[in-house]
């Protein structure tokens, strides 16, 4: 107990000292970006697993295009999940002497399990969130529908050998998800009218949905799995993907990697702050040492004071994590349709763990060694304690590390080896930089320049130099890795909601009204892509051999109808991976994912059938392509040689501006066979995603810069004691506050430049990997960031260095010297 208040006691006025300021604001710092990391991804793992659920319609969902055995759902139920069933196809709906090719969905009576359908009584109506679906006898559509049709809300159909009432317009459905092709106009009935409206058959293409929602959902998995047959395919919400969560994942990935920088900017600080503050307790050590204390009793007495300074951090930095956190979901607010769940215990417990692993593995290694500090020193001040083993202090540095990485990161497997990769760089760029100074110390002479007695009196202290250098360069890399993957991000996220992207997609154009359609479109304020032939044709053999359904997903192989092309222009997202372009002769150009998936290579042989016409192509190459352009993108293109002669109909987008939106009705009246869909809703979404997911990204960089600016103080804090001593002899010895100003300015300026050249090197390398491993994106180095940065560095570091040495222009060389 008496080491305890001597500990407070000591804590307490090393505190209102300043002596713990840098050390305590790194570790807050480090323990807030901690907290509001591992809160903000928990949440939004559990948020956006239960919306993804809603977008597919379920916790777990079985798609087929064959009828699945009605057991299936009994089994649902008898292990306590809700059930439901929809049923998709196309069918013509006859109004007057009107016709309409709609996609009508059937729904059960407990649809939707997850969200609510939401309608408008009229188009100007606001959105009634509904309970239930149409009662039979009754249809709820797509606005456009009633345009096509002529038709009015109140109006009846008919509907194969029935007739339905247009009761309401149809706005939201839940599991609508973010595909492009269901945003078709939609008719959404009671599956109780299937049977007497009499539209299926034998050979009718039906997509049927079983809904399941419920807790047990690993136990419903593995009792579905073995049940499943050719055509059924099952569906959980992580399988489910879109644009919109991708970008939300990358971003989450973004602010894990920005954490983990932080914490090792902290760490980093932490070490340099613990080393100063134990070389300036030495003294105290060497005191109670005299007064007849024991080691094991000093190492209690600081380990005490970490203890108490720890927690004390732990719990600001958890506040401040928690209020961070909330604002970032405040931010993330409007792509958020749910609550989101509030978060259990192991972030908690994660975020206290990390401040203590942080302390232990960064701060104790110094205060262990203040134990062994000899009773002589209070007589003799050039006495200090024997230095610990150094595999011992990587040694605990490096377990802790760990540890907070397998507490922070999933897959730590994944990354360790560049971890250590990294580590070993950084550790053989200190011994580089150790023997670079000794050599330099050599060829230049104490009576030279300016530069080679800054350079000099750098070579003197080769390990402290070395050691500051290495800080310096090791968070001016991370600071510009971070701040290059917000750029890449950003720019990439940009590049895929250009300004003006297509906000229309045309198809069923016939090749008559193809020239008159350019024409309308070219006179208009429209903005057009090109227009695409388009075929529809299934796959039939991959090397003679029949394609193999992905995953038991027959709909994704052979049963599956592509929309096939031709053209010799690369379409401008696309890019040519491997092989030639364009199509010649009998051959084909395919998207990597889809070759991947057949897992066909350039020269491998494909077999097609559209119509009944069968034929053999060959893959010339192989393209990437980017599928959220909003511009017209396909699997497969071909050469006109192989699809010229099938009959054939067009495909285009364009963009057309709000103002100008009554002439989509104007062309749909002259070219009646065409079908045209707005997304303009997808891209308003995309925009809201993207705008808010960068504001994201942008706030979290605001924790990796506060700790790069506590190792910056830290660095410089370890040399100033000595660089006062010095600047005081100096004085003493007649030297001019001008030339000790030029001095201290060359001298960090020169440290400044080493680091800005070794950041630049390892942030490349760093950037490189990071890109290409984690984002999935191409890097480019910057020559512009190579002509800056180490200027730069040079100038930020000598300032800061000049103003933190100060005190010895200010302050007498006596008060200095006796100090």
């Amino acid at each position: 107990m008496r080491s305890y208040y001597l500990a407070r006691q000591m804590l307490h006025r090393d505190w209102r000292s300043g002596e713990l300021a840098t050390l305590a604001f790194a570790l807050v710092v480090a323990v807030a970006a901690v907290a509001a990391i591992t809160l903000l991804t928990e949440r939004l793992t559990q948020g956006m697993g239960k919306e993804s659920a809603e977008l597919i319609g379920g916790d777990l969902v079985i798609r087929s295009t064959r009828e699945p055995d009605p057991e299936w759902l009994a089994l649902g139920g008898q292990l306590g999940f809700r059930t439901a069933t929809t049923y998709t196809f196309d069918s013509v709906l006859f109004h007057g002497d009107e016709m309409l090719m709609a996609g009508v969905k059937a729904v059960s009576d407990d649809y939707p399990l997850l969200g609510n359908l939401q309608t408008r009584q009229d188009r100007t109506a606001p959105l009634q969130i509904e309970e239930g679906i149409p009662s039979p006898g009754n249809a709820w559509v797509d606005a456009r529908i009633l345009d096509r049709l002529n038709a009015e809300l109140g109006d009846t159909v008919e509907f194969g050998a029935t007739r339905l009432r247009l009761e309401k317009i149809l706005a939201f459905e839940p599991d609508q998800g973010n595909s492009l092709f269901q945003l078709a106009p939609r008719v959404l009935i009671n599956a109780a009218d299937l049977e007497p409206a009499r539209v299926l058959g034998p050979g009718s293409r039906i997509r049927y949905r079983y809904l399941y929602q419920g807790e047990a959902v690993d136990e419903l998995r593995d009792s579905l799995e073995p049940r499943l047959g050719v055509g059924h395919t099952l569906i959980a919400p992580t399988d489910d993907d879109n644009s919109a969560s991708d970008a939300l994942l990358k971003a989450t990935q973004y602010l894990r990697i920005a954490s983990l920088l932080a914490i090792v900017l902290a760490a980093i600080a932490i070490a340099l702050s613990a080393r100063r503050y134990s070389e300036r307790h030495y003294d105290v050590s060497a005191m109670l040492r005299c007064l007849g204390a024991r080691q094991p009793e000093i190492v209690r007495l600081y380990v005490i004071q970490l203890t108490l300074l720890t927690g004390t951090c732990a719990a600001i930095g958890a506040l401040f994590g928690w209020l961070a956190h909330l604002g970032l979901l405040a931010v993330l607010k409007p792509l958020l349709p749910i609550a989101l769940p509030p978060a259990g215990p192991e972030p908690w417990l994660v975020t206290i763990g990390s401040a203590f692993l942080l302390m232990a593995g960064f701060a104790l290694p110094p205060v262990l060694r203040m134990a062994d500090t000899p009773p002589l020193r209070v007589l003799r001040r050039d006495l200090t304690p024997i230095p610990l083993s150094v595999w011992l202090i990587y040694g605990i540095a490096g377990v802790t590390q760990l540890s907070l990485l397998q507490l922070l990161f999933d897959d730590l497997p994944d990354i360790l080896p560049v971890l250590l990769l990294a580590a070993l760089a950084i550790f053989t760029l200190g011994c580089l930089i150790y023997v670079g100074l000794g050599r330099l110390r050599r060829r230049t002479h104490a009576s030279g320049g300016l530069w080679q007695r800054s350079i000099r009196n750098l070579a003197a202290n080769a390990g402290t130099s070395a050691t500051q250098v290495m800080a310096f360069s090791l968070t001016l890399m991370l600071l510009l890795t971070i701040t290059q993957l917000r750029h890449g991000l950003l720019d990439e996220w940009r590049l895929q909601l250009p300004a003006q992207a297509p906000n229309h997609f045309a198809f069923n154009i016939m090749p008559d009204a193809l020239p008159r359609l350019q024409g309308a479109l070219e006179e208009s304020p429209a903005r057009m892509e090109p227009f695409y032939p388009v075929i529809l044709g299934r796959l039939m053999a991959v090397n003679d051999l029949p394609p193999e359904p992905e995953d038991g997903d027959e709909e994704n192989a052979a049963d599956r109808e592509l929309n096939l092309t031709w053209t010799r222009d690369l379409p401008a997202d696309n890019h040519i991976l491997e092989g030639q372009w364009p199509p010649e002769g009998d051959s084909v150009s395919i998207e990597a994912g889809y070759a991947e998936r057949l897992g066909v290579a350039v020269g491998d042989q494909l077999r097609f059938n559209s119509g009944g016409y069968t034929f053999d192509v060959t893959v010339s190459s192989i393209r990437s392509v980017v599928w959220e352009s909003f511009s017209p993108n396909f699997f497969l293109i071909f050469s006109e040689q192989v699809l010229g002669d099938l009959p054939t109909s067009y495909l285009t987008s364009f963009y057309l501006p709000p103002e100008s939106k009554a002439l989509v009705t104007r062309w749909l009246t002259q070219f009646p066979g065409m079908t045209v869909l707005e997304v303009d809703a997808l891209i308003e979404r995309l925009e809201l995603v993207l705008s808010q997911v960068s504001l994201t990204v942008e706030l979290m960089l605001v924790f990796v810069m506060l700790t790069g600016f506590a190792v910056l103080f830290a660095a410089l804090q370890t040399t100033a004691d000595e660089r006062l001593h010095e600047g005081a002899l100096m004085r003493s010895l007649g030297a001019s506050r001008a030339y000790l100003r030029r001095a201290y300015l060359a001298e960090f300026g020169l440290l400044g430049l080493a680091a800005g050249i070794l950041a630049m090197v390892g942030s490349d390398v760093a950037s490189a990997v990071l890109y290409q491993q984690v984002f999935d994106l191409e890097y480019a180095p910057s020559p512009w960031l190579w002509l800056s940065i180490p200027f730069l560095a040079m100038a930020a570091i000598a300032i800061a260095g000049y103003r933190g040495s100060l005190k010895v222009l200010k302050v007498s060389p006596a008060r200095l010297l006796n100090q």
